[in-house]
């Protein structure tokens, strides 16, 4: 078996986006709901909303069952996220040890697959000067409303644009939520056999993945335990 391939999820697992998302959420929910922030406890503090979007399968999930939306105003508010997205300006950080990492493992294709807009990520990235290491960015624009993760859809898509997958071929996921984890179990049930090696980015928060369902394949504690990872596998 070999290594085909490096796929990753964006927020949470290549930068730190909790702050600006969170500030981007505000205005978008405030705008849907003709509401301020403050009327809805997962907006309230950061904290609040790291927790509603550990509750949430995905960010539609999270719309419908933290904000009270309906499917249309979930629509509506996913359609202005790239806008806002791109307007604002709150500041991002790369993980640290991201950079050495994917030196690392530049002789393996690296890709994105992402509920966040691939506009701001391969903005964010070319500012880190990054984005030259990853082809294809996959975000929500690219999957259907109905089809987002943890639905493999995605995933499935980016392999097909990275690879020509074999039976000895694997591709390494990594990802910081349960949804990462389960997207990775769904493709390996849509491709009938375990191709998709999933790793749990948990470098930068407690590791909460033994009260998973779906739980990743491996746990990378820092950065540079991917690379580790990647070898051994």
């Amino acid at each position: 078996m070999r290594v085909k391939a490096v796929i990753w999820d964006y927020d949470g697992t290549l930068v730190d986006t909790r702050r600006k998302n969170l500030i981007v959420s505000r205005a978008i929910i405030s705008k849907v709901s003709r509401k301020s922030f403050e009327e809805f406890p997962a907006l309230v503090s950061l904290e609040n909303y790291e927790k509603a979007n550990l509750r949430a399968k995905n960010w539609q999930a999270l719309y419908r069952e933290e904000f009270g939306f309906t499917q249309e105003e979930t629509d509506y508010a996913g359609s202005l996220w790239t806008e806002y997205q791109l307007l604002d300006t709150t500041q991002t950080e790369v993980f640290e040890g991201i950079a050495e990492t994917l030196k690392a493992l530049e002789n393996i294709p690296h890709g994105i697959v992402s509920q966040n807009s691939h506009q701001n990520i391969r903005k964010n990235l070319k500012q880190f000067g990054l984005d030259g290491f990853f082809d294809p960015i996959i975000g929500y624009e690219e999957v259907g409303y109905e089809n987002q993760k943890p639905h493999p859809e995605g995933l499935l898509f980016c392999i097909s644009r990275m690879v020509d997958l074999s039976e000895n071929d694997l591709i390494i996921y990594i990802g910081d939520h349960e949804t990462d984890a389960q997207c990775a179990f769904y493709a390996n049930q849509k491709l009938a056999t375990k191709q998709v090696v999933s790793v749990g980015a948990m470098y930068d928060k407690a590791d909460l993945s033994g009260r998973w369902k779906f739980r990743p394949d491996h746990i990378a504690t820092k950065t540079l335990d991917i690379v580790e990872i990647v070898s051994k596998v």
